[in-house]
């Protein structure tokens, strides 16, 4: 029988099956031989039974040039979707929605999220829902021209009253 490994070498053959390093890569790099790097992992899966998916996954996540951190930021994302009642498809289309969008009145995506947030700020400053907005801007326009209306019999009287007085103050 050999010598007991200790826990940190242990814990480091576990990360680098992590990272997607062949087992042979990581008995030389730990100076251990290939049947105890074999038993470790092993062990490893006593304890932890999806072993052989989790280091699929994270050898996915590493060839895809991501991080633990962004597939936690993505299971947020999951999460927080889930909570407002929606999916993962139903977010893309309205991402792919908007990229269309964006390409076709010759704005960044960026730019449109901006312009969302104003209307929305500005929504909450009328004490209105965003959904509303439409139907305000389309009242206000149509007080406008009720006023604009009313400003030009204002004006057309005010004319007719100078031309009156104006007349008058010849006699």
């Amino acid at each position: 029988m050999g010598k007991r490994i200790p826990n940190e070498i242990k814990n480091k053959v576990l990360d680098e099956l992590f990272f997607g390093i062949p087992i042979n890569m990581i008995a030389t790099c730990n100076g251990i031989g290939y049947g105890s790097v074999y038993r470790i992992i092993e062990s490893f899966k006593l304890k932890i039974p999806d072993l052989d998916v989790l280091r699929a996954v994270a050898v996915m996540i590493k060839q895809q040039g991501l991080s633990l951190n962004d597939l936690a930021s993505g299971i947020r994302i999951k999460n927080f979707l889930e909570q407002m009642g929606s999916s993962e498809i139903e977010m893309e289309r309205l991402l792919m929605d908007i990229d269309i969008h964006s390409f076709k009145t010759n704005q960044t995506f960026s730019n449109f999220v901006k312009e969302i947030h104003e209307i929305h700020r500005f929504a909450s400053g009328l004490g209105i829902s965003i959904h509303q907005v439409h139907d305000y801007v389309e009242q206000k326009k149509k007080e406008l021209r009720t006023l604009q209306i009313e400003l030009d019999k204002m004006e057309s009287l005010i004319l007719r009253k100078r031309s009156s007085i104006m007349g008058y103050n010849k006699d």
